[in-house]
């Protein structure tokens, strides 16, 4: 069967970045599925309006806000539903490079059952305490993963095999919002499935809008990486073992 690529974009909130990005995606010449993460009938009716001037997107609406992985999750199963067999996520703020998107994209054609990520190259732009934050999350990672060349565990520029990659999004459960970016690939190191970077420019735009709550989401994180890494304990010995029996 052929491979089929389309790209997704989860979205809240976000249309002034994602009008000023989209042109860039046409680039790519593959069709773009945006998930709105239940941003509000004002919002979803703005977002409406951007994407009817582009043929080559689909708008799927979430009835209610559950988070980056769950938007994530439903652009998933749409795209199977669709037939295709890969899914390019990209974030709909704007931080990536979209000739990294048409890169990213040949790469995996060349390496389809593998996930790819993206290994971010930061400017001076980056806020310090994300910067910081992110190198905890990537050290957590490597120690969960048992994988101590991971390059970077929370960047939102992937590629995903969808049938291999679905199982492993619904085994985050109630997981689903910033902090299934790092589950996502900790899991897929447990599994056996093979992780690949690209470098990739990521910049962070003076009219750009995080909604990563600081609070409640760090709480979310910790939260993750204590289930993680006590399930470590049994994932990584028995991932290790596959590959000496494989």
């Amino acid at each position: 069967m052929t491979n089929r690529y389309c790209i997704v974009v989860p979205h809240y909130r976000h249309v002034p970045q994602l009008g000023r990005f989209l042109p860039d995606l046409a680039a790519a010449d593959l069709p773009l599925l945006v998930v709105d993460d239940g941003s509000g009938t004002r919002e979803l009716n703005a977002l409406q309006e951007l994407l009817s001037t582009y043929d080559w997107t689909t708008l799927i609406e979430r009835p209610t806000n559950g988070g980056k992985g769950a938007a994530t999750l439903t652009g998933l199963v749409a795209a199977k539903e669709r037939d295709f067999s890969h899914v390019i996520l990209v974030d709909a703020d704007g931080q990536h490079d979209p000739a990294d998107v048409v890169r990213i994209a040949a790469e995996s054609r060349e390496h389809p059952d593998a996930l790819f990520s993206g290994s971010p190259q930061f400017g001076s732009d980056i806020p310090a305490a994300r910067l910081y934050g992110r190198e905890i999350t990537n050290v957590l990672a490597r120690l969960e993963s048992g994988n101590f060349g991971l390059r970077d565990a929370m960047c939102g520029l992937r590629v995903y095999p969808i049938d291999l990659t679905l199982p492993l999004g619904r085994a985050c459960g109630s997981r689903t919002r910033m902090e299934m970016d790092t589950e996502l690939l900790v899991r897929a190191c447990w599994s056996g499935l093979e992780v690949r970077y690209l470098k990739t420019r990521v910049i962070y735009p003076e009219e750009g809008a995080s909604h990563f709550r600081m609070g409640w989401d760090n709480v979310r994180m910790v939260a993750m990486h204590i289930t993680l890494l006590v399930s470590a304990l049994v994932k990584v010995p028995l991932a290790k073992l596959r590959k000496v029996t494989a």
